[in-house]
């Protein structure tokens, strides 16, 4: 059953029962990010676009639920760090079910930990919106479980399709982070290829590494071994620009390819050189030309004193959607997911950070793509 189908029910439930408009106490929220450890600087950044769009609604006014009269303000409750840790991420989701003042998850980052808290959260009725996690498999995880970017089932198609486009590269090889994430973006990527009538003896290698490993030498070498020219990294910024420079210190001369896992100021400060000329696809830049866009960019830019980035934004979206959600359904878990759903498939896109942002009937996020390459050490958008 899909989300739409299960929530049109829900909804028709909740009608039959009627709904008990609650007092004008704040709305809570709760993020799950990992603060510390190796995604730690994503974890900071998403508190940083979590708490800026709270105040920025709060400044407005608040938000108004369904069947309430007057506006309350949001209150992020608590800020949990999962370590980027599935053991962590599990643990969260049950300390989050069982704080009744918090009405939904921001987060978390990673697909690993979301699947990990996404039973758990399913089992007891609390949304989350996940911030970062793009495994296909997360789709079947249940009607509570949503994400503000897309599916790496879209994102794998998209960069492959992409650079057979390009028509440069000949003999494609992977090295992929060992997890939920890595192996899915990874078989996508591949398949896709193939779908587009890559020979598959041009993909030459698909080489696996797991989670904070730092030498991937005996992978990059079988790698420079079987002549690729294209090295598409399926995993996360921190590894990612590890492999780069360890590519290039080997004398590869492969175009490396990556998606918004490998998206990170990080990823080219760590690299440094090795950064140069690397192509991964996202979904924001401080270029697009729309007025809220424009406006959001510049209020963060005022506040922090410095341009914001791609997580402060999905973090932005994730809480508006929320926000949006709770008008459009109500202030108890059950009708706030339910107004989660509706936003795309019945109601409006809502205008955010990263421009529109809807779910389809699974609570897949549609968005539109970009493409970036690194030059002198940052990431332009590639036109």
């Amino acid at each position: 059953m899909g989300k739409k189908l299960f929530f049109v029910l829900l909804l028709v439930f909740s009608v039959m029962l009627g709904t008990t408009c609650m007092a004008a106490e704040p709305l809570g929220l709760g993020l799950c990010a990992p603060m510390s450890g190796g995604a730690a600087s994503w974890g900071k950044k998403a508190e940083v676009g979590t708490r800026f769009a709270i105040e920025r609604i709060n400044a407005a006014g608040g938000v108004v639920p369904k069947c309430e009269t007057r506006a309350r303000m949001l209150k992020l409750i608590e800020v949990a760090d999962d370590k980027n840790d599935p053991r962590e991420g599990a643990s969260i989701a049950q300390l989050f079910v069982d704080n009744t003042k918090i009405l939904a998850m921001i987060g978390p980052i990673t697909s690993t930990v979301a699947l990990a808290g996404a039973p758990i959260l399913n089992k007891h009725g609390l949304a989350q919106v996940a911030i970062g996690a793009t495994a296909p498999s997360y789709t079947q995880a249940g009607p509570y479980s949503f994400r503000a970017i897309p599916t790496d089932t879209f994102q794998g198609r998209y960069i492959a399709k992409w650079a057979e486009d390009q028509g440069k590269w000949s003999r494609y090889a992977t090295i992929y982070v060992n997890d939920d994430y890595g192996r899915g973006l990874n078989e996508v990527f591949v398949k896709a290829l193939k779908e587009l009538g890559v020979p598959e003896k041009s993909i030459v290698a698909s080489e696996a590494y797991l989670p904070n490993d730092a030498d991937f030498s005996v992978q990059l070498a079988k790698i420079k071994g079987l002549k690729a020219d294209a090295l598409f990294i399926a995993g996360h910024y921190k590894e990612g620009a590890l492999i780069a420079r360890q590519a290039r210190e080997l004398g590869m001369k492969a175009q490396i390819l990556g998606t918004d896992g490998i998206g990170h100021p990080e990823y080219m400060k760590v690299a440094g050189k090795a950064a140069e000329g690397t192509f991964y696809s996202g979904y924001f830049s401080l270029k697009d030309k729309r007025p809220y866009i424009q406006k959001w960019a510049a209020d963060f830019k005022k506040k922090f004193g410095y341009d914001p980035g791609l997580v402060e934004g999905i973090a932005n979206d994730c809480v508006l959607l929320v926000a949006k959600a709770i008008e459009l359904g109500g202030a108890n878990r059950v009708d706030l997911a339910v107004g989660l759903s509706s936003i795309g498939p019945y109601y409006p896109p809502i205008m955010g950070a990263l421009g529109e942002n809807k779910f389809d009937a699974n609570g897949d996020m549609v968005r539109d793509m970009l493409m970036y390459i690194v030059k002198d050490g940052v990431a332009v958008l590639y036109e």
